[in-house]
């Protein structure tokens, strides 16, 4: 039998060959996929948001002045329920029926006018928060989208201050009758707090709070209503 012979192997040293480079901490792979996200995130808001602001700011704004009215008028209505327009004026006349005098009564003026702005005031502040609400499409920002979708509800609140100042407007009304009618103009200036920001706006009515016929010749040019002046907030409105 024939030996066989063999060559001793040669055994070689083993490498482990491994990529070295920017990406090679784990650790930081991962904080730059978490700051890529984060970014995203920021300017996919950002422009969400610069969609639907405007539309938000719009209906604020108008749920504002719905409220400011609705609450000027029935307020206003109270307040006059427990005043007449003689309350308030007296017609004076000569012996041939000619209206010499409409004559104001400042008191009973000023009172309503404070008392009309005070309950203003405490029913807006008593109002507490109200909802507005957006479609979804509308943060896209895309136009056909806008209004598109279920509607979310966002929260605000608003606070204000009320000034008022009373008008006072003559209309012909035929021979020898004249329309008198006394008007309440309200500002509101209102700041509507919302969970982006705070939005200010002035709101201006006018409500009419008494009306009368006064029957008899009357000055063509002129009124004379005396005691109110420029101070009293009375304009006349030939």
């Amino acid at each position: 039998m024939s030996k066989i012979y063999s060559r001793p192997r040669i055994r070689l040293p083993k490498f482990l060959i491994t990529n070295v480079g920017k990406g090679s901490n784990p650790n930081k792979q991962k904080s730059l996929k978490i700051l890529f996200i984060i970014i995203i995130a920021i300017i996919t808001v950002k422009i969400s948001l610069d969609a639907v602001l405007p539309i938000f700011e719009a209906l604020c704004e108008d749920k504002a002045k719905s409220i400011a009215t609705i609450v000027a008028n029935e307020q206003a209505t109270v307040v006059m329920s427990n005043y007449k327009y003689e309350d308030m004026f007296t017609i004076e006349k000569d012996n041939n029926g000619n209206i010499t005098m409409v004559k104001s009564n400042i008191n009973a003026i000023n009172e309503i006018i404070s008392e009309v702005a005070v309950k203003i005031q405490n029913e807006i502040d008593n109002k507490g928060n109200e909802n507005v609400k957006i479609a979804l499409g509308s943060f896209t920002g895309f136009a056909l989208l806008a209004g598109k979708g279920p509607s979310v509800k966002i929260q605000i609140s608003s606070i204000g201050n009320v000034q008022t100042d009373l008008r006072s407007e003559f209309t012909s009304q035929g021979i020898n009758q004249t329309l008198h009618r006394v008007y309440l103009q309200v500002v509101c200036e209102v700041s509507i707090l919302t969970p982006f920001e705070n939005i200010k706006s002035s709101i201006t009515n006018q409500v009419l709070l008494v009306e009368n016929v006064i029957v008899g010749n009357t000055p063509n040019t002129y009124y004379n209503l005396e005691g109110l002046t420029k101070e009293n907030t009375i304009d006349i409105i030939e």
